[in-house]
């Protein structure tokens, strides 16, 4: 028995490493490689004998041995510095600031904005501001609180340029745009600015609704530029702790900041004219028609601040302070009197002419009062008669 299996053994290894013979013209080849997971073997002969079939066991071999470092080597190598490695074309992502690297455009604004008016503002300052006309922010806001701001104030800011109606009565869409040279009504309508989705033209918005009508026209708008008081280097852009000075910077005869002059009483600034336009909210003054060359008087005593030349239409002007009051006369044919001179109520301090924006001979003469009341933060109300205006001698509330 023994036997017999050490034979069959010895027969199986002759088979392993002896070809076999075929027939003519034919072999069987046996592949070998190196590679321990796969054998190749040619393609097996399509009439080979089925006793002739060759078989091969896979060769494994051990995995080859991973390099090594000594642990001195590694210790050397994490003492020397890192040094960067630039790039073919380095370069550097920054930002400015805080900003964020998400660029945010701007977009266009379609509401109202409630501003909040800060020390040393001008209405001229708030529309350049928001790229708007100052006739806008006017038709958009209560005028009279336009001639004396107020800090703290709120001024309501259109996202365009246009007017801003507040409904009242019976007028119809239609109406209102028409009444504010806009020709048609679905602009109003159909705007973004305003709710009036499903309204028609001849339809009436509710009482107290705030309809704006862009690009439309409000009432013609006389721009006086602001005195401003305390400020202490003339540029009249705003106020300081020196409240003693006053300054009016509207052109050439700007006098800068002058300290504020003194008040006795009031008389008329003429002794013969005709009113030929009161006072009104876009007009904060009133126009005396007399002869060119007539004699244009102190209406107060005071201090002269501004003499010359008005940029602001006025020609040539005179402005006085009078302790918390102002004086402004407009369009003279001469001026007499110099920056800082102290006049006398009464005293001759021009002629009437028609210089500037002006129709004709006339003195235009505006009256202001700069002081508010703390208690209750009103503003004093201008009269357009000069009687009126020049009796009370006082800023009163």
């Amino acid at each position: 028995m023994g036997g017999t299996l050490l034979f069959a053994a010895g027969t199986l290894i002759v088979l392993l490493v002896t070809p076999q013979a075929g027939p003519p013209g034919e072999q069987v080849a046996v592949v070998r490689t190196d590679l321990p997971t796969a054998t190749a073997t040619l393609p097996q002969p399509t009439s080979a004998p089925q006793d002739a079939t060759a078989t091969t066991a896979p060769i494994v071999t051990a995995p080859e041995a991973l390099p090594t470092v000594d642990g001195g080597v590694i210790a050397q190598l994490l003492e020397q510095p890192v040094q960067a490695v630039g790039g073919p074309n380095p370069f550097v992502i920054s930002r400015d600031g805080l900003d964020p690297f998400t660029i945010i455009p701007d977009r266009p604004r379609n509401t109202v904005i409630e501003y909040v008016i800060q020390r040393g503002d001008t209405v001229s300052d708030i529309a350049q501001r928001f790229n708007l006309e100052q006739n806008s922010i006017a038709w958009s806001n209560d005028r009279r609180q336009l001639w004396t701001l107020i800090p703290g104030d709120i001024l309501y800011i259109p996202p365009v340029d246009g007017v801003a109606h507040i409904a009242v009565g019976d007028a119809t869409l239609r109406d209102i745009a028409e009444y504010y040279k806009v020709d048609d009504p679905y602009l109003v309508i159909d705007s973004e600015y305003n709710q009036l989705k499903g309204y028609t033209p001849d339809m009436v918005p509710p009482v107290g609704m705030r309809v704006f009508i862009p690009g439309g026209t409000g009432e013609n708008i006389n721009w006086s530029p602001p005195i401003v008081q305390g400020t202490s280097g003339g540029s009249g852009s705003g106020t300081t702790a020196a409240a003693n000075t006053v300054s009016f910077n509207a052109g050439p005869g700007s006098c800068g900041a002058q300290e504020v002059g003194p008040s006795v009483g009031w008389q008329r600034p003429l002794n013969g004219y005709t009113i030929t336009r009161g006072y009104a909210e876009w007009h904060p003054g009133i126009d005396l028609a007399a002869a060119v060359g007539a004699p244009v008087m102190a209406a107060n005593s005071g201090r002269v601040i501004f003499a010359g030349w008005s940029d602001w239409g006025y020609g040539y002007a005179v402005v006085l302070s009078s302790g918390p009051f102002q004086t402004l006369y407009g369009h003279m044919s001469a001026v007499n009197v110099r920056c800082g001179q102290v006049v006398s109520i009464g005293q001759t301090i021009g002629a009437v002419g028609s210089t500037g924006n002006s129709s004709g001979p006339h003195l235009h003469f505006e009256l202001r009062c700069t002081t508010v009341c703390a208690a209750t933060r009103q503003r004093r109300s201008r009269s357009s008669s000069v009687l009126t205006a020049h009796a009370s001698g006082r800023c009163a509330c």
